[in-house]
């Protein structure tokens, strides 16, 4: 920590308050006069409350961060101050013109409020002028929404790190009234409790998750193109997902249980759409029978709750198959909420290991054409920390979204945040390409599906008989020509359609594990300062030593930096 950078946290910090304070105060003098602009109103002071506790929050815990941390908060707050001081100018000159307008020179708040009813009696170029400043007001006013959703995501990871001085602000939080408690920090201090009783269980909420079988209704729908299922709620008149894990035989049975529960304890405490994760409701055990008498198998139902504005749940695969043409700017922001939800996953601990778009569900709202996805699938999630099986398949449909040192029965490494973040970048040249990497027979029936065919615009490639024959060196060598492939796609393809900040957002992504590069610089500001050499490895770890961090706080980092910060600035 660096008493400077902490102190230029501190001072943006304030600056942020005394701006954002002024907004909102003007706010209610102007916009209360207006009927129209009521909601507007309650948006702007509902964001501020939200916003103003955040910022407090960080002001009094900027010296206990580390310096790269501090920086981006700098950087963040920084841009706040500015939208700040723009939205308090131009609401200044919105209550200036209706002084003007009306002959008021000098009254307080409480008569222009008064005075300040309607449009009707204005003349054609002072309503044009008026109507024109309002509109400018409702663009700043989105734009401020647009950073904090930018900024929540870095908030969440600070509120995980290990210090004391975030413990004591939280609690302080927890004490409010329920009714003046924010949603995003209950989340906050609910996670970081889940988290800390999956390293220690004596500690945290012990609240039991599982449940029963017969909460559900019997049947069960499945949702095209993906592993998850929609259920109905036997107690509720309302739908729910099921997300089913299938247990390794090989893994420790009550390792495997654990990892299960401290998912589901976190994942009941977040807010479905600041995470882009749903909630969840607890578990369901369903025992498997097994020939081995060493251990029980048992699978887990996630039973994951869908906030009742969003309906119609489909698979990414499913609406990429479709074709069906969406504004660009609507896949931008399809492309910009999963990448909160990958750092979301991160922050708390653990790796999803399938991203892909079989995992993603997309919901119809209210909001937009394509929907709101949310990060789902983790049957193969394990903590950060703990044990991986070496082990994999040879499906090449899920191949595609596996970095090579993933792929195949026997994987070269462990897997890392690294390798997620590889996935995201494969989902999102599919998203930017606005094509499926994998496709099925159309001839083919309802009830026949028909097997997985790879696009031809991944070009030619060995059929699945012949890489089942084919040895490990040759199937690496597959498993290469694949990475190059998608890289060659983004570099010719994306720029024209998402234009090239998009596309080095796609490459990094797809190159996050290349040794020789920036991604290996721990100096860099365009990598991720790290690799997979040997070199690398401290001596007592079997992980790059980059990844060491108690926090995980390095490598989320850096993903802000140079994926989340970089996709949420591009605007078409």
């Amino acid at each position: 920590m660096e008493l400077g950078t902490a102190l230029a946290v501190v001072a943006f910090a304030d600056q942020c308050l005394k701006y954002g304070n002024k907004f909102v105060k003007r706010c209610r003098s102007y916009l209360r006069a207006e009927q129209e602009t009521v909601e507007l109103l309650i948006s702007i002071e509902s964001n501020w409350v939200k916003m103003e506790t955040q910022i407090e929050i960080i002001k009094k815990i900027a010296p206990s961060l580390n310096v790269r941390l501090q920086d981006i908060q700098s950087q963040i707050l920084s841009q706040l101050e500015g939208k700040l001081k723009t939205a308090s100018l131009i609401i200044e000159q919105l209550m200036t013109e209706k002084r003007d307008m009306e002959k008021i020179w000098r009254h307080n708040d409480r008569d222009i409020v008064t005075k300040m009813r309607g449009l009707g009696d204005m003349k054609a170029s002072k309503k044009g002028t008026y109507v024109a400043k309002k509109n400018s007001l409702n663009r700043i006013v989105e734009d401020i929404e647009k950073w904090q959703a930018r900024y929540d995501p870095t908030w969440i990871l600070i509120m995980q790190m290990s210090t004391g001085t975030i413990d004591k602000e939280l609690q302080e939080q927890e004490k409010k009234p329920k009714g003046e408690q924010i949603p995003i920090i209950v989340a906050a201090k609910g996670i970081r409790d889940a988290s800390k009783s999956s390293r220690n269980p004596t500690l945290g909420n012990q609240q039991s998750i599982w449940i029963e079988a017969d909460e559900l209704a019997i049947k069960l729908e499945p949702i095209p193109f993906s592993s998850l299922q929609v259920c109905a709620l036997e107690d509720e008149k309302s739908i729910a997902l099921v997300d089913t894990m299938i247990s390794n035989a090989a893994a420790n049975f009550n390792s495997t249980m654990r990892n299960v529960r401290n998912l589901a304890r976190v994942l009941a405490e977040v807010d479905p759409y600041t995470f882009g994760l749903l909630k969840c409701r607890g578990v369901i055990k369903v025992p498997r029978e097994s020939k081995s008498a060493l251990q029980p198998i048992v699978d887990y139902n996630f039973v994951l709750e869908i906030p009742a504005t969003l309906t119609n749940p489909q698979s990414l695969r499913a609406i990429l198959l479709s074709g069906t043409p969406y504004p660009l700017d609507e896949r931008l922001d399809l492309a910009k909420k999963l990448t909160s939800s990958i750092l979301f996953v991160h922050t708390v601990q653990f790796v999803h290991k399938n991203v892909r778009p079989e995992t993603i569900i997309v919901f119809q709202d209210e909001n937009s054409e394509i929907g709101a996805p949310f990060l789902a699938g983790f049957e193969h999630f394990r903590l950060e920390d703990g044990h991986t099986h070496l082990t994999g398949d040879d499906e090449w449909e899920k191949n595609i979204y596996r970095h090579p040192s993933r792929q195949g029965l026997y994987p070269e490494i462990s897997y890392q945040m690294q390798h997620d973040i590889y996935s995201l970048g494969v989902v999102l040249l599919e998203i930017g390409l606005w094509a499926s990497f994998v496709v099925y027979d159309p001839q083919v029936d309802d009830h026949t599906p028909s097997p997985p065919t790879r696009n031809s615009i991944l070009g030619p490639t060995n059929t699945i008989a012949e890489v089942g024959t084919l040895k490990v060196a040759a199937k690496s060598k597959i498993a290469a020509e694949t990475k190059t492939k998608l890289e060659q796609l983004a570099q010719k393809e994306l720029p024209l359609r998402l234009g090239r900040k998009y596309t080095n957002i796609v490459l990094l992504c797809l190159r996050v594990l290349d040794t020789g590069s920036d991604n290996e610089n721990d100096e860099s500001e365009d990598g991720f300062g790290v690799g997979v050499e040997e070199k690398r490895r401290s001596p007592n770890s079997s992980e790059p030593r980059s990844m060491m961090d108690e926090d995980g706080v390095v490598i989320g980092v850096r993903y802000i930096e140079n994926v989340l910060t970089k996709i949420q600035e591009i605007n078409l």
